[in-house]
Order: structure tokens, then sequence, then C-alpha cells
């Protein structure tokens, strides 16, 4: 009978498993605080970490957008003083040779608002030709792909050709 129950106590030790053991073991339960304690721990500096590297980042960011925003103010000032009248004025008499007209040699165009005058058959097909040339493929060597098929886009409102 003690040889049976030596056995069946060798037995149930082998079949135990490893988990069971491990959990019943005196140290279990503090080593488990301890090891969760210090995961808790290494995230807490890692997050600590990645705010202070991300701080510092807005904080050149900033610097940057200021240094932009500068840059920006002392580029419309510069436009502005290149845009003045007078300087161009001066700019064209000086390199260009060009003199201020007077006022009676001046002619002043104004436009009337009315509709162009209508283009004859041949002139609209003359420009639809020329439109759709515009997309026709060119042979080159650095630009032929094969078996590529471009969609040549047709747009018959224009001057008039689709409209009644």
């Amino acid at each position: 009978m003690r040889q049976t129950v030596r056995k069946f106590k060798e037995t149930v030790e082998i079949n135990s498993s490893f988990l069971n053991k491990l959990r019943s073991h005196r140290y279990f339960t503090p080593a488990l605080l301890l090891s969760l304690f210090l995961a808790v721990a290494c995230i807490h500096v890692w997050q600590r970490v990645q705010v202070v590297k991300y701080s510092k980042e807005i904080g050149f960011l900033k610097q940057e957008n200021a240094d932009i925003l500068d840059k920006k103010k002392k580029l419309y000032t510069d436009l502005a003083v290149l845009s003045t009248s007078s300087r161009i004025e001066r700019y064209a008499y000086d390199t260009l040779g060009l003199k201020m007209v007077s006022s009676d040699m001046m002619c002043t165009i104004e436009y009337d608002g009315s509709t162009p005058t209508q283009k004859d058959d041949l002139s609209q097909m003359l420009a639809a030709v020329k439109r759709i040339s515009e997309f026709l493929p060119v042979i080159e060597r650095t630009r032929a792909k094969a078996n590529v098929v471009e969609d040549i886009p047709i747009d018959s409102t224009i001057n008039g050709w689709g409209e009644k």
C-alpha cells in the first residue's frame, strides 16, 4: 500500500503543471509585486523622457516659427520698398532709358464690355487644331512610354463651338 501511495504522489508531482508549482512557491507573490512595481517605474521613466523630448522639440519649433514670421515681415517690408512707384520710375529711367511721357502723348483705351468679334469658321477650326495638337504625344527617347495612351481633353464650349 505504501508503494502505491508513493507512486501516486510521484505521478501527481510529475503531472502537476509548472505554473502551479511556481504559484505555490513562497516568494512568488513578492516577486510578482516587485516585477510589477519595476515595470510601472520603467514605464513612468520612459514617459517622462518622452515628455521632456517633445517639450524641447516644441520649444525649437516655436523658435523656428517666430524666425519664419520675422523673415516674412522683413520680406513684406522689402517688397513694399521695392514696389514704390518712384523707385520703379528711377529704375526705368536709369537702367532701361525710359522717360515719363507727357499727358498729351498718352492714349487711354476703354473697354466697353461688348462681346469680341466673332471669328470665322476657318480661324475657329485652326484654334481647335492648335489646342488638340498641344496634347498630342511627343516621341522622344526620354518621354516615350510603351502601351500608354493619354486621353486628350476636348472642351467644345470654348470659342462658342457647343453653344446654340
